[in-house]
């Protein structure tokens, strides 16, 4: 598999060609020459075909039968790859055209084949040196299966997409615009390459099912999103063992209990409130954090969430752009998850949302961190793989995650599916957001359950009273409930008295 992969990645020499018409035209589309090996396969299948024997190389053993006619074929001489033995109601190519199950059509180019017992093989997969006085450049097309990864991709003769034009007139349509749009790429993109090396590298496996004789991962694909995951083999995905084993690492952690339509636990509270009360401020950089080593005004950063947690105390990290909020918070999360504290939530900008998760994997790589973003279908596959272990019990889920990035676009969109989880920290980046009591995001977020919330701004807080009160009834709507009183209290800001008073009351609540 790894062969097929490098040369699929590879972008080889191109030989110069006319393209297909765009028009309908269905004379545009016929064929130059008919290769002679072309012939030979269809003697094969229709001549000497054999109940106990493949239709397209004659040999016999591990045979897949058509339900509809005599016709047996292995899967690796299939055109499109099939992934299991046992499928039920399978037709063959003769009675369905394999390239009905064609997802996209990736690329074009004249590619070299040669002339062997079995037919037209694509040059490079036999030894191309003692084939190279057989060989002929003809047209292929790069195909990506319904169902299928870009792993699984492969190069099909023109000639198999004529014959099938006539059962399938949708598929000449797809040709042609397929046409017109790779033109206009490769127009703009000297450097186009069909399969970006990403798509054929395991981001992360999501789930696991089968057993040990035939186990299959549901892999998601780095820069793809979770609505573009596929089921492969374990065999198929041998050389991402270090993902394999990570997932099967995420699996094993005991379970914690964080979703419920009930109070969280006396005997979870008691042992958190103890694990409070016995904080200790780090002197140095943590061992734990694998990133690098935290700057001191980092480490004051780290010291002072952790002793606001400890207090249980809301607060505001003020520190100005650029002198690393980000790392101080997952050096925060880190320490927790450390005392087995979890899970949180981290909401920010959908623009910062992979720095996050570039952060989290550097300095935690340890934490099982989901990024909850994506289309529809997309939300829904993380949410029905990666949020829970399956449990028997509905009113009570473990979850799986340590900490979930999301954006604000998703907290208004999917707080029925978010607002459940008993959260232990919620992390808002950019928080000047939350000063308009109105806004949808700061409605959303006031009814989550969370034990303790830091807000992260670079954007100055004095400017504007009524937006700072805003910000603290957000972090603390007991202590700082209405904001009438608020302004009568500090209605003479200008007074030396009254800016003392109000640097004491913000004190605990306020690092900058």
């Amino acid at each position: 598999m790894s062969s097929l992969v490098e040369r699929l990645r590879v972008k080889p020499d191109r030989k110069r060609f006319n393209t297909i018409d765009e028009s309908d035209d269905e004379a545009d589309l016929m064929p130059r020459t008919r290769p002679k090996t072309q012939e030979n396969f269809e003697r094969i299948v229709r001549s000497d075909a054999k109940e106990n024997s493949c239709q397209a190389c004659g040999e016999s053993g591990n045979l897949l039968s058509c339900e509809t006619c005599t016709y047996s074929f292995h899967t690796g001489c299939l055109l499109a790859p099939l992934k299991r033995l046992r499928l039920n109601n399978w037709m063959c190519p003769e009675c369905v055209s394999p390239l009905n199950d064609i997802d996209k059509i990736l690329d074009y180019e004249m590619r070299p084949v040669v002339a062997g017992e079995t037919g037209a093989i694509v040059a490079g997969e036999s030894d191309a040196k003692d084939l190279e006085s057989k060989q002929s450049f003809v047209k292929q097309y790069l195909v990506k299966w319904k169902g299928l990864s870009y792993m699984h991709c492969k190069w099909v003769l023109e000639e198999e997409f004529l014959k099938a034009f006539k059962y399938n007139p949708g598929l000449k349509t797809k040709v042609n615009n397929f046409h017109r749009q790779v033109t206009a790429v490769r127009k703009l993109n000297e450097d186009f390459v069909a399969i970006r090396p990403e798509w054929t590298t395991v981001d992360r496996i999501i789930a696991c099912r089968g057993n040990d004789d035939e186990k299959e991962y549901l892999v998601k694909w780095k820069e793809l999103s979770y609505d573009e995951s596929n089921w492969e083999l374990e065999s198929d995905i041998s050389m991402f063992q270090a993902e394999i084993e990570r997932f099967n690492l995420f699996q094993s952690r005991p379970r914690k209990f964080s979703y419920s339509k009930q109070k969280r636990s006396v005997n979870n509270d008691a042992k958190l409130i103890k694990q409070k009360k016995e904080f200790q401020q780090y002197e140095h950089s943590p061992e734990f954090l694998s990133g690098g080593t935290l700057h001191p005004y980092q480490l004051e950063g780290l010291n002072f969430l952790r002793f606001s947690w400890s207090k249980q105390t809301h607060v505001i990290l003020a520190d100005e752009m650029g002198l690393g909020k980000t790392i101080q918070s997952i050096a925060f999360l880190a320490s927790l998850f450390k005392e087995n504290v979890s899970p949180h939530l981290v909401v920010a900008p959908l623009s910062t949302l992979r720095n996050w998760e570039r952060e989290f994997a550097t300095w935690a790589p340890e934490m099982n961190v989901i990024m909850y973003v994506g289309s529809s279908q997309a939300r829904s596959i993380i949410r029905e793989y990666e949020f829970y272990f399956p449990e028997k019990n509905k009113k009570s889920k473990s979850i799986k995650f340590d900490v979930l990035l999301t954006s604000y676009e998703m907290i208004n969109v999917d707080a029925a599916a978010l607002n459940p989880i008993k959260w232990e920290c919620m992390i808002v980046d950019e928080g000047h957001r939350l000063k308009n009591k109105d806004s949808k995001l700061f409605s959303s977020l006031k009814l989550f359950s969370s034990r303790h919330r830091v807000l992260l701004t670079g954007t100055p807080l004095q400017n504007n009273l009524d937006e700072l009160f805003m910000l603290m009834h957000f972090l603390d709507a007991g202590k700082f409930g209405i904001l009438e009183e608020f302004q009568e209290e500090f209605k003479d800001i200008n007074q030396e008295q009254q800016i003392s008073r109000l640097h004491k009351l913000l004190a605990p609540h306020l690092l900058r």
